[in-house]
């Protein structure tokens, strides 16, 4: 089917022709970002080996949130690609999430470093 007649098929308003916009942009600045999020991981868990507190380590739990952010980017990386095409009015929402996953990973890092 033509791109012309995909549109003219969609109702008045529809953006159904046009979902992959937000997911392609998404994913593009995620595939950017991921490669220097698990660097920081692994430099984060560098800096906190040194760790001389007689207990647990603080930064443990900055580090496990820095880990579970970035599953969660790579997780909605995959899944915002079915969900932007069925949620059309989630759409810009369901791709945003990766990227503010990880945010919470950067910042995760980084206070993992002011832990100690």
């Amino acid at each position: 089917m033509s791109e012309s007649a995909r549109t003219a098929a969609a109702p008045a308003g529809s953006d159904r022709g046009r979902w992959w916009r937000a997911p392609a942009i998404s994913t593009a600045v995620t595939l950017m970002l991921l490669p220097w999020a698990v660097v920081l991981r692994g430099l984060g868990e560098m800096a906190t080996d040194p760790c001389t507190s007689p207990g647990p380590c603080p930064a443990v739990p900055y580090l496990a949130a820095a880990s579970a952010a970035l599953i969660a980017a790579t997780v909605a990386l995959v899944l915002q690609w079915p969900a932007s095409w069925l949620f059309q009015r989630a759409r810009v929402t369901v791709c945003l999430v990766p990227v503010a996953a990880l945010v919470v990973e950067v910042l995760a890092i980084m206070n993992a470093g002011n832990s100690m």
